[in-house]
């Protein structure tokens, strides 16, 4: 235990013992005059010091409520910095919390709000179409990961992209081929169907 601890232990322990003494001395009759030791404390010295002792902890508890005031009042003022150019006189300008709620609600009221519209690019099915045809037909094949990055590489333009090639091989004007699962898949021109 620290020191301060005990100290406080001790300075409560005296007081209870002390309150225990004095109403046992209320409630029990008077020691008889020959078992009364004259250099002990009278019941009424004790109260009255207990009394006492009372009073000046009720002062310092008092005085450490102002205390603790004055440390919250003063936590609520600024403090100009010295060297500003406004002057060499420090100025405290108290912070109400309650104001500068006010203050704010009262500014947002006044904002003008900004409209702002999000325009989304649109990515054209049809478009993807003829690019994919256009590259497969300059250079005889394609291959998806170069044409998700060719025409960028967005989520939507990866789906239209493949939305795209999807549409192409239904309609038998491309053919593709992907050796393995999660390879890249090569596109080429579909074979002309014998007539």
């Amino acid at each position: 235990m620290q020191a301060a601890q005990v100290e406080v232990a001790a300075e409560y322990l005296v007081i209870a013992a002390t309150l225990l003494f004095l109403k046992s001395r209320a409630l029990l009759p008077p020691i008889p005059q020959e078992f009364v030791d004259d250099e002990s404390e009278t019941a009424e010295e004790v109260e009255e010091r207990l009394r006492r002792r009372l009073i000046a902890y009720s002062k310092y508890r008092e005085l450490g409520e102002q205390l603790r005031e004055y440390q919250r009042e003063a936590g609520a003022f600024f403090y100009r910095e010295p060297g500003d150019p406004a002057g060499e006189i420090v100025q405290r300008y108290e912070i109400d919390p309650e104001k500068l709620k006010r203050a704010f609600i009262a500014m947002l009221a006044q904002a003008r709000p900004e409209k702002r519209s999000i325009a989304r690019e649109r990515v054209s099915l049809i478009a993807s179409m003829d690019y994919i045809m256009g590259r497969v037909k300059d250079r005889g094949e394609a291959y998806f990961s170069e044409l998700c990055a060719e025409l960028g590489m967005g989520r939507d333009v990866i789906v239209i992209t493949f939305l795209a090639i999807l549409e192409l091989i239904r309609r038998r004007r491309l053919a593709f081929e992907q050796p393995e699962a999660f390879d890249d898949i090569r596109l080429f021109a579909a074979p002309k169907a014998a007539a």
